[in-house]
C-alpha cells in the first residue's frame, strides 16, 4: 500500500492581501507504522520566509510569511507514502482490562503505574473536547468492568458509527462538542471529538489524528480526480506508549489504507492550513483539492 498524496489549497481574495502568515500540518512523517518516502510543500506567491519544524506534539509543520501584495494564495503537498506497515489489529494489548491503561484517575479505577506526561496529556481536557458524566455514561455501555480494551473500544466506535448521521451541512469548525452529542450529526472531525470525550471521561487517553483515507468510488464509476478528502480519527492508547487508530466515522481501524499527517489533542491543534492575512479584501473563495491515489 503505497501512496501518492496531492493536497492543493487555493484562496482567492476580492483584494489585495499585503501579508499572509501560515502554517501548515499536511506532511507526512514516518509515524503510526507508515514510510514517508518522500514530501515537498510548494506555495504561491514563494513566501519571503519558509521553514519546518516540529510542533510540540512531534508533528512536522511548516511555518511561512509572504510580503508581497497578491490576490491568490495556493499551498500544495506532495507525499509518497508506504502505509504497508500500519497496524490493522490491537494485538496482544486488546486483551488487556480496559482499566489497566487508565491514564487518569477517572470514577471507575486508577492505574497502578503512573503514565508519562505525553500520555496523560491525552486524557485531560482539550480546547474542543471536555469531559463529561453524560459522555462517560455513552461510553461505559461498552465499557463493561475488565472487558479487553479492543472489544470495549471498537463496540464504542461501531455505536457512534450508528447512533451518529454524517451530515457535513450539520456542523462546521466551531460547533461545540455539546451541541454535536445532542445533534447525533457531524463530520468526521464531529465522530473524532465524541469518541475522545468518550474516552477521556472513563480515563483513558486518546488523540485527534488528522490525515487521508484512500476512497474507492462505486463499482462502475471512474475515480474523480481531487475528490478525496483530508480526514480525522482517534488515537487510541493502548499501553506502554502505544497507539491504534480507530475510525469512528467508517467503523473500522485506521489501517493500510490511511496517511497520518499530524495528531493532537484535537482539531484544534492541528488544522491543515491556518494564518493571519493583512488586507481590506472583504471576501475570499477557499478550493480544496486532495488525491490519494495508490502507486505503482
Amino acid at each position: 500500500m503505497i501512496y501518492e498524496v496531492v493536497h492543493r489549497t487555493r484562496y482567492d481574495y476580492d483584494g489585495p492581501v499585503t501579508v499572509s502568515l501560515g502554517q501548515v500540518h499536511q506532511l507526512a512523517a514516518d509515524v503510526d507504522g507508515q514510510r514517508c518516502l518522500r514530501c515537498s510543500l510548494a506555495i504561491s506567491p514563494e513566501p519571503e520566509h519558509k521553514r519546518e519544524r516540529r510542533d510540540y506534539f512531534g508533528n512536522r509543520a511548516a511555518v511561512f510569511s509572504i510580503r508581497e501584495p497578491h490576490t491568490r494564495l495556493e499551498v500544495t503537498t506532495s507525499a509518497l507514502v508506504d502505509a504497508t506497515g500500519r497496524p490493522e489489529r490491537f494485538g496482544a494489548d486488546g486483551d488487556r482490562p480496559w482499566e489497566t491503561v487508565i491514564a487518569v484517575e477517572g470514577r471507575d479505577a486508577a492505574p497502578t503505574d503512573r503514565p508519562p506526561l505525553e500520555v496523560v496529556e491525552f486524557a485531560l481536557d482539550s480546547t474542543l473536547v471536555t469531559r463529561s458524566a453524560g459522555l462517560a455514561d455513552y461510553a461505559r455501555q461498552s465499557f463493561a468492568p475488565r472487558r479487553g480494551l479492543a472489544e470495549a473500544v471498537t463496540e464504542l466506535s461501531s455505536r457512534i458509527h450508528a447512533d451518529f448521521a454524517f451530515d457535513p451541512e450539520a456542523t462546521d469548525v466551531d460547533t461545540p462538542l455539546e451541541e454535536v452529542v445532542e445533534r447525533r450529526r457531524g463530520v468526521c472531525q464531529d465522530f473524532a471529538h465524541v469518541m475522545i470525550g468518550c474516552l477521556r471521561s472513563l480515563g483513558l487517553a486518546a488523540r485527534y489524528v488528522s490525515g487521508y483515507l484512500e476512497t474507492i468510488p462505486p463499482p462502475g464509476q471512474r475515480r474523480l480526480v481531487g475528490a478525496d478528502r483530508t480526514h480525522a480519527w482517534v488515537g487510541v492508547h493502548t499501553g506502554d506508549g502505544s497507539w491504534i487508530g480507530v475510525d469512528p466515522t467508517n467503523d473500522r481501524l485506521a489501517g493500510r489504507r490511511y496517511v497520518t499527517t499530524a495528531h493532537g489533542r484535537d482539531y484544534a491543534d492541528v488544522p491543515p492550513l491556518k494564518g493571519v492575512i493583512f488586507t481590506d479584501a472583504e471576501e475570499s473563495v477557499l478550493t480544496v483539492s486532495v488525491d490519494v491515489v495508490p502507486s505503482g
